[in-house]
């Protein structure tokens, strides 16, 4: 049996969003799309409308907020906060058993804490930590206006993908919250001192709907595995966001369209230019799509034509997706974020949930033995 075109990229497709604009375009951009979501899963996206200005304002600000002294940092450590929100210390989290070595920064949409009578995953949606003004001025203002820009971005992908896959373009709309709440990391690799910080965040997929990654800094590091388990580069381009699918993507559509693996290499030529020269710390911020916390198995009703689930020829593609549905959406998509956040983040777990802290430490026992 011949491989598949997923098993076989080589490379990060390229797509220009002003194509999606046109009548005249968009049918050639769409058929690029439904490439990229289904045999990659990953493409970057050029031409997008995110004003220049806004987005050299928000790398300003957000490199300034990593200069501060960290007594400053700690002020809004994440630990604070029971929606998940606030400073990351170097080295606090692990992927796949092994520390990332990284530093970082959550923040999200601004929204309210929920009621007392709500869900306790409700917590994942609620207000952020922001630092200081007076050390960083005018922070807010420029992580508040970059988001604004990302969020009519995040939204037409939601039809553009329907349409790309031959479905309603308000197919997947029954699948989000009103209002939306976009996931922001400010995130800093520092220069590698040893081969054991080679780490920067371990082979994944991404749990969201799509993420839209803006690589701030020159360095290569990013990559993406294809199905032959090859490990293929995914450095900056200028003038362009990495878009890429998450697992709930590829849940709701069957697998059709593919969350991809991916991680961060930290080796030390990944942070010298093509003179030798060093580069320091890389910056990446990605901002992550997320789809209802209150999403359910039964909920999802998409009648994908046979002719786009034909385009999936490989069955490990399908059962992934199959794995990932039925542990994602048993019952609310909510219950399992909150217990997945609390696996990654056990101080916040111990201090906001301790209750669930210790059934989220025997779930992950539990994956830890699984053969």
């Amino acid at each position: 049996m011949g491989s598949s075109p997923a098993q076989s990229f080589t490379s990060i497709p390229v797509l220009d969003f002003s194509l999606s604009a046109s009548p005249d375009t968009k049918p050639h951009f769409l058929l690029e799309l439904r490439n990229a979501v289904v045999n990659v899963g990953f493409f970057y996206l050029v031409h997008t409308p995110i004003a220049p200005h806004v987005q050299q304002a928000f790398i300003e600000k957000s490199l300034a907020l990593f200069d501060l002294p960290l007594e400053k940092k700690l002020e809004i450590e994440m630990v604070n906060s029971k929606h998940f929100l606030g400073y990351t210390r170097l080295g606090a989290e692990t992927t796949a058993s092994t520390t990332d070595y990284r530093e970082q920064f959550d923040f999200a949409t601004e929204l309210p804490p929920p009621g007392p009578d709500e869900p306790l995953y409700r917590n994942i949606r609620g207000p952020n930590q922001w630092p200081d003004e007076t050390g960083i001025p005018g922070f807010r203002k420029a992580i508040e206006a970059y988001l604004a820009e990302i969020a009519p971005l995040a939204e037409a992908f939601k039809s553009l993908i329907a349409e790309a896959l031959d479905l309603p373009s308000d197919a997947l709309y029954p699948f989000f919250d009103q209002p939306p709440q976009h996931k922001l990391k400010l995130i800093k690799y520092p220069p590698p001192t040893s081969d054991s910080h080679s780490q920067g965040v371990g082979a994944h997929k991404d749990s969201e709907f799509l993420t839209f990654l803006l690589q701030a800094t020159p360095h290569s590091g990013l990559e993406v595995q294809n199905k032959s388990g090859d490990w293929i580069p995914a450095p900056p381009l200028d003038g362009s966001l990495v878009v890429n699918i998450g697992r709930a993507l590829e849940a709701v559509t069957g697998g059709v369209c593919t969350a991809t693996t991916h991680r961060v290499n930290l080796q030390p030529e990944n942070f010298v230019d093509a003179e030798g020269n060093p580069l320091g710390p890389r910056f990446s911020f990605p901002v992550f799509q997320g789809m209802s916390l209150e999403l359910c198995a039964e909920d999802i009703h998409l009648d994908i034509p046979a002719h786009i689930k034909e385009l999936v020829k490989d069955q490990q593609v399908r059962s992934d997706a199959e794995a990932t549905f039925n542990k994602a959406f048993r019952g609310k998509t909510g219950e399992g974020t909150l217990i997945h956040w609390i696996t990654s983040h056990q101080d916040v777990g111990r201090r906001w949930y301790p209750v669930l802290q210790g059934y989220a430490s025997c779930l992950r026992g539990m994956e830890v033995r699984r053969p």
